[in-house]
């Protein structure tokens, strides 16, 4: 009777024991892929913290940036477009430009798994233009004493909408971004006259506010390569 009693609660024991094991087996799955999910879920955002150059319709320039969370982004950055005499045609100009921009990227799908949604961004803000003119020379060559036709300066105050693709992975620290986007203008454009007979003004001023010489000031493309910081601490962006 005893042995029977024994065998019958060793048996019990044994099947205790299972159940316990299969509930510990249990939780450890669930934390297991709680954890897997987490770093998943990280891995979505296409911001870092970072510095990089930048090349564009605005020249060549600097950037910072830093994420305020997965999906929300700040950039600070500032360039010069290189001032020098350029020839297309028979035109002779010059365009000096030098800017300081800030803007907030916001990722709007964030959490997607696909490529589009863990790269795409939208971005908004402004920029202000320490200068921002274009300035054209008589005749169509260049030379050394060549005189000034007449000047254009654009507004610099701007703010700035656009897109692109963030997060683009070059190496283990340096990414790729690619932004297109627009600098709205606040002010009509200023022109000023040296060599030009005033009476051109009311054509030139037709032609400037004509498509597409009334948006391309305002027109931003630009490509940036950037060095990503705190690697310990932002492994999702080693992907």
């Amino acid at each position: 009777m005893y042995a029977a009693y024994g065998s019958r609660g060793f048996i019990a024991i044994k099947k205790q024991m299972i159940r316990m094991k299969k509930i510990l087996i249990f939780f450890v799955a669930v934390f297991v892929s709680l954890q897997v999910k987490a770093q998943i879920w990280e891995e979505y955002s296409s911001f870092y913290p970072a510095v990089g150059i930048q090349v564009g319709a605005r020249g060549v320039g600097l950037e910072g940036s830093y994420p305020l969370s997965n999906a929300f982004n700040v950039r600070l950055g500032a360039s010069i477009f290189p001032s020098s005499k350029m020839k297309l045609g028979s035109r002779v100009f010059e365009i000096n430009r030098s800017d300081v921009s800030l803007l907030a990227d916001w990722q709007p799908l964030y959490g997607k798994g696909s490529w589009i949604a863990r790269k795409w961004i939208v971005s908004l803000g402004a920029g202000y233009f320490f200068e921002n003119k274009y300035e054209r020379y008589v005749g169509a060559r260049k030379t050394a004493d060549q005189k000034l036709d007449y000047g254009v300066e654009w507004s610099k105050f701007r703010p700035y909408i656009g897109t692109g693709l963030n997060g683009i992975r070059l190496a283990q620290r340096f990414n790729l971004a690619v932004n297109i986007g627009y600098y709205i203008p606040t002010e009509s454009t200023a022109i000023k006259i040296y060599e030009k007979d005033p009476v051109d003004i009311p054509e030139l001023r037709e032609d400037l506010d004509s498509f597409p010489y009334n948006l391309a000031p305002g027109v931003n493309v630009q490509i940036g390569i950037s060095y990503i910081f705190f690697k310990n601490n932002y492994n999702k962006y080693f992907q």
